[in-house]
């Protein structure tokens, strides 16, 4: 019968004596103990056969069936308690798949970082690494991200999705960290190679084609959120020009990741449009304004300059709309479009309350 110690039950298999039909001879039967664990989950109490294989099947099974944090779980068990079984190194990269997956990217880096390191020589190393760069990109990681996606490129050779891949991925490592024009390289190389590629059908609304394209447009963006409109009148003349103009170039990046067919950057670079004339539109009202100014002129000036910058804001609203339109069209998830319905609210009411020629 099943013992219990600490919250497991090993199954002690009892001697199985067959009596032969025709044969004084007892036979005797022995069978290896079978352990189980008991686990509090989310779904309730579980119970697992405490069986490198056996976990690994079934975590493969959750994979499958994308239960994500069952398949971390099934693996995790095999990491805990078969250190030395041939199950190991494969449940370790897939635990990192699937916290990936979770997502948990924090924790899938960690292990995707063990098994680099356990494994140097694996012949997966070059998978691994690309999902550690995919990992501490995730979370924010942009030096450790840019470091795994490096060494991927260095390895070689890559196939055209995997350097389209790697590539995208560090054009937005080295974006955030503001290097722009590195980042730019990696946008360049890969639309030169999507480019090229057009007529395949793997190209067709690639996703990290359009995502290469959308960070060569934040680049610009980021550059145009800088800018602020300060005194003297001379120096905002100049900074109203460099904002205009990397304003055109953001906008002209925007629109050609509209143009790849890819559905989530497509939103993405939508609701990006709209915010650009929605910023212009702020750091104009948020300009400095001359500080001899009485309150009575100052409340022309204001008034001046709302009318003056009113078109921006149609402009947004205009863009808005026409991004939720075409997202519901094609089925983009909700959390797709962030806060855009608060801002469109928010610019419907400006529009509401300063009435003028747009």
């Amino acid at each position: 019968m099943p013992v219990r110690c600490r919250n497991r039950w090993m199954l002690l298999a009892a001697p199985l004596l067959v009596a032969a039909a025709c044969s004084p001879r007892v036979q005797e039967l022995r069978m290896d103990p079978m352990e189980f664990t008991t686990s509090r989950t989310v779904d309730g109490v579980v119970v697992d056969v405490m069986d490198a294989e056996i976990l690994f099947r079934e975590g493969v099974q959750a994979w499958e069936d994308k239960h994500w944090e069952e398949a971390v779980r099934k693996f995790g068990l095999i990491l805990g308690r078969f250190a030395d079984s041939r199950f190991v190194r494969p449940a370790l990269y897939n635990r990192g798949l699937a916290l990936l997956s979770a997502p948990r990217p924090a924790e899938a880096a960690r292990d995707f970082d063990e098994y680099l390191r356990r494994y140097p020589d694996d012949p997966d190393l070059a998978d691994a690494l690309l999902k550690a760069g995919e990992a501490w990109q995730e979370c924010g990681e942009w030096v450790k991200a840019e470091q795994a996606l490096a060494r991927r490129l260095a390895m070689g050779p890559l196939t055209l999705l995997q350097e389209m891949e790697a590539r995208a991925r560090m054009a937005r490592a080295l974006r955030m960290q503001g290097r722009y024009e590195e980042s730019r390289d990696q946008v360049n190389r890969v639309q030169a190679l999507a480019d090229r590629n057009a007529t395949r059908p793997e190209i067709q609304g690639n996703y990290f084609a359009a995502m290469a394209s959308f960070e060569g447009a934040e680049a610009w963006h980021d550059l145009f959120s800088r800018i602020k409109f300060t005194l003297p009148t001379d120096r905002m003349e100049k900074d109203l020009t460099d904002k205009a103009t990397l304003f055109l170039k953001a906008q002209g990046e925007y629109l050609r990741t509209l143009r790849m067919h890819n559905v989530f950057w497509g939103v993405q670079a939508g609701t990006r449009v709209g915010r650009m004339y929605e910023e212009f539109y702020d750091d104009i009202m948020n300009a400095e304004v001359p500080p001899e100014f009485n309150q009575e002129e100052l409340k022309v000036y204001m008034g001046e300059l709302r009318r003056k910058a009113r078109p921006l804001v149609a402009k947004a609203v205009a863009a808005y709309e026409r991004n939720l339109s075409l997202a519901k069209m094609y089925g983009a998830r909700d959390e797709w479009l962030g806060d855009m319905a608060n801002r469109l609210s928010r610019l419907r009411q400006i529009l509401a309350e300063s009435p003028g020629e747009e």
